[in-house]
């Protein structure tokens, strides 16, 4: 039994009087804006307005009835499964708890503070502001963000500010509150294994390992526990668990013959059995849960091999070069995450040919909801644990606080086909060198910081860091989740605090090292868990919270909504390189997502022809937690930034590229399927009205999972070839790759006056776009209404292509002749003559 405690509560500030209506699950600040108390905290540079409601504390407080029944149960319990953050715990004006930890659940005892009839239950929540504030000479290492002690809370670091979020620590009852009243005995957890045998996994033993908490005394001779399996296509299966004596868990094995193999999305289908714990007393049940499983082996390959050791994602026996991107908070208003906007975000990853997620460890534990769409989606999950960019302590009421939140959140998540890894923290360990290193690279970095801790500092810091993520950490997965892979921090090497990128993954930014991006065509990589370029949200969403005099680049809002230090500079310095930069705006927004679009299309593209090497690309960053300039593919808003749209293409399992350089060009088909591909591949250099200077074909044949150099062009002898006039465009079936031979800004566009003949079925609008010549990056958009294109921000020939539109991806119901009004087009030729 329960009592559900979501709903109405009521919220005062503490030094105040007045009470305000509250909803749990919630926050005090989304209670605040809708009790008219607080401004809109996204709109211009209201940031700065509300920066005084957090250093303020607040209580929430709610009664409820409790019957005479309840009171019979042997446990009640009172439940929070999330507490943001600092918070006092009264019931009935006893305090039950002073919590620290946002990424529990806590579970209180209720049992002897319970009266029949009406009870009351209060939560004071401090500031977590203030505390970092008070607590700020106890870091070890300047913030680089300039949040000094927000290592000492475990809470959402980013809610304090990042390079792409504002700040906002907000505080509340975030979760699910309820009190749990159980009698006899309860499911504690549940643990599946599986042992996959024979050739293609013919069987599979799953094996479920379950733990039973014994409320009353005298529970254990009537105790049952089943386990019960049902088949994608309905097929049953069962067995009684038996009580292992050595480990006190009830265990039970059941062989599935010709099981249904989970894959990553692409690589094929995505089956879940339904695994299904009930505990009975005789023949009272007590409890069940029920959890999908997906049959597959996933492991992270770390082998050594003739560049270094590996760094490769294998499933179901198949080496996977993961594709994707990297999930920040998905609000900064926690009460805006919804089940149906995740799964909207995570579908228009699989749209994009994502096949991962990494979790970033600056944010949250994300839902379940979450995880049960990547395992629908066939998305594997990089999952940091919540540690980001600072040295954290190791105490020991820190530490105990975060084993709870480990066990807590591996139990919950570790059943989930998607988990592929378990990463100790966030660039912690590239953080500690930077400022501790020799190194002259690093000593601007400890002058501009004033950093000047002791050799002695240094070591207890360094060991400290590695008792939390060589010791505690993986000490506590071996007991928990042994079957999935964990590394210590990403970025890392297999030895800690060496930098290798033949050794580890990678974290890489061209600006931050001032790197001319086709310079990065020069760099290998093992495998790269952040890389991007930050470009402008869609100029809908600035609309959204600016005023018409906002809207230029450097104006105070926009800088307010830029968090990068030399974000903007970074932005126009790299346009200037390949750009005019366009004094319209919108223009100046177009061209900062094309610039994005084409820095990282150049670098996955080189990554991905060096398969083998290189076994993984997830770009900074997927989405936007408030409006902002940022380096997100998709926008607050959910908009598809260019740099979705590339991703599409990069990403697609057959990628034909062209790597030119001078008059020489060099065109690679990369094949991430389990089947061979062959055809004729086409080539043809053309000038910039897409008149044929020369052509030719070749028979291509790649294997499957390889990529392979199947052209080497060269121009420098062709009449017809002007660097300035010029392309090459590629194609194997209906895959197709277009190159220019100079920077866009070089290179001579003609007004392409691209045309669009649209028209529509009952599901779709179809849009045949035609241009007179050559048109780079054509980009298609509504003015109004929101939707998703089949491709866009495309290069196109004197010819005709053809785009659909889902109507299911329409943000409101358009006629044609509406869809065809809203219908806008642009293309680098409108940049060149701005």
């Amino acid at each position: 039994m329960f009592i559900n405690l979501n709903g109405q509560w009521a919220m005062r500030n503490v030094t105040q009087d007045a009470w305000i209506p509250a909803a749990v699950p919630g926050t005090v600040f989304s209670d605040l804006l809708a009790a008219g108390l607080a401004t809109d905290p996204y709109y211009r540079g209201n940031e700065d307005e509300i920066q005084p409601l957090l250093m303020e504390d607040y209580e929430y407080v709610r009664e409820f009835e409790v019957s005479e029944s309840h009171l019979k149960s042997d446990e009640a319990l009172l439940r929070f499964e999330g507490l943001d953050t600092l918070a006092d715990v009264y019931l009935n004006e006893t305090l039950v708890a002073k919590t620290g930890n946002m990424h529990r659940t806590y579970e209180l005892d209720a049992k002897e503070l319970l009266v029949p009839g009406k009870n009351k239950v209060r939560v004071v929540f401090h500031s977590a502001r203030k505390f970092i504030q008070e607590n700020a000479s106890l870091s070890r290492l300047p913030s680089v963000l300039g949040n000094h002690g927000v290592e000492q809370i475990r809470k959402a670091q980013c809610q304090f500010g990042w390079d792409w979020g504002l700040s906002l620590p907000d505080m509340g009852i975030w979760r699910d509150a309820s009190l749990v009243f159980r009698s006899v005995a309860m499911i504690n957890s549940f643990y599946f294994t599986q042992k996959h045998q024979g050739s293609q996994s013919a069987v599979v033993e799953l094996k479920a390992s379950v733990d039973i908490r014994k409320i009353a005394p005298a529970a254990s001779s009537t105790l049952t526990v089943r386990l019960s399996v049902k088949g994608p296509e309905g097929e049953e299966f069962s067995a009684i668990c038996q009580e292992n004596l050595e480990t006190g868990k009830y265990e039970a094995s059941i062989a599935i013959e010709r099981p249904k193999l989970w894959w990553p999305n692409g690589y094929g289908d995505q089956p879940l059995y339904q695994a299904t714990i009930a505990l009975n007393d005789g023949d009272v049940l007590l409890e069940s849960k029920t959890a999908s499983i997906g049959l597959r082996t996933l492991e992270l390959r770390r082998e050594e091999d003739e560049w270094g050791k590996s760094y490769e994602f294998v499933v179901n026996g198949k080496a996977i070069f993961l594709r994707g991107s990297n999930l920040i908070i998905e609000d900064s208003l926690l009460t805006r995450n919804s089940k149906e906007r995740t799964e909207k975000m995570l579908r228009n990853s699989v749209l994009a040919n994502f096949n991962c997620v990494r979790v970033w460890g600056g944010a949250i534990y994300p839902d379940d909801c979450f995880y049960d769409a990547c395992d629908r989606l066939g998305l594997i999950v990089y999952q940091d644990f919540m540690f980001a960019c600072h040295a954290y302590p190791v105490r020991e009421d820190f530490l105990q606080s975060v084993k709870e939140e480990i066990k807590d959140n591996v139990k919950r998540i570790r059943h989930h086909a998607c988990l592929g890894l378990w990463s100790g923290n966030n660039e912690i360990e590239t953080i500690i060198e930077m400022f501790t290193s020799p190194e002259p690279m690093f000593a601007g970095i400890k002058e501009y910081f004033n950093f000047s801790g002791t050799d002695e500092e240094v070591e207890l810091m360094k060991s400290e860091y590695l008792e939390l993520f060589c010791h505690v950490v993986p000490d506590l997965l071996k007991e928990l989740d042994p079957n999935t892979s964990y590394t210590r921090s990403s970025p890392a090497t297999d030895i800690p605090f060496v930098r290798d990128e033949n050794r580890g993954d990678s974290h890489f930014y061209a600006a931050f090292v001032k790197m001319p991006y086709r310079k990065q065509r020069e760099l290998f990589f093992r495998f790269v868990s952040e890389m991007g370029f930050q470009s402008y949200p869609s100029i809908k969403t600035i609309n959204s919270f600016t005023e018409p005099e906002d809207r230029w680049p450097n104006s105070p809002v926009m800088l307010k909504h830029q968090k990068s230090n030399k974000g903007n500079e970074d932005i126009e310095k790299y346009m200037a390189q390949d750009f005019k930069v366009p004094e319209d705006f919108g223009l100046y927004v177009y061209a900062s997502q094309i610039l994005a679009g084409e820095i990282l299309k150049l670098v996955t593209e080189h990554l991905r022809r060096s398969r083998g090497r290189c076994m993984g690309m997830i770009t900074w960053q997927l989405n936007d937690c408030w409006p902002a300039v940022s380096w997100a593919g998709l926008d607050y808003c959910g908009r598809w930034k260019a740099q979705q749209y590339y991703s599409k293409r990069f990403y697609a399992p057959v990628l034909v590229s062209i790597a030119e350089e001078g008059k020489t060009a060099e065109v690679h088909v990369t094949n991430d399927t389990f089947e061979e591909i062959s055809g004729a591949l086409h080539w043809a250099l053309k000038d910039n009205t897409s008149v044929v200077i020369e052509k030719g074909e070749f028979f291509a044949a790649i294997a499957p999972l390889s990529s392979k150099r199947c052209l080497q062009l060269d121009f420098s002898s062709s009449p017809g070839f002007n660097p300035r006039t010029s392309y090459l465009e590629c194609s194997l079936a209906s895959e197709c790759a277009t190159a220019i031979f100079v920077p866009a800004k070089e290179f001579l566009f003609l007004d392409p006056c691209i045309a669009i003949n649209a028209s529509e079925t009952n599901d779709s609008f179809t849009l045949e776009v035609s241009a007179r010549c050559f048109a780079k990056s054509v980009g298609l958009d509504l003015s109004e209404a929101d939707c998703v294109f089949s491709d866009n921000y495309f290069d196109l020939s004197a010819d005709v292509k053809t785009i659909t539109v889902s109507k299911s991806s329409l943000s409101s119901a358009l006629s044609l002749e509406r869809f065809k009004t809203q219908l806008t087009v642009s293309s680098l030729f409108d940049v060149q003559q701005c």
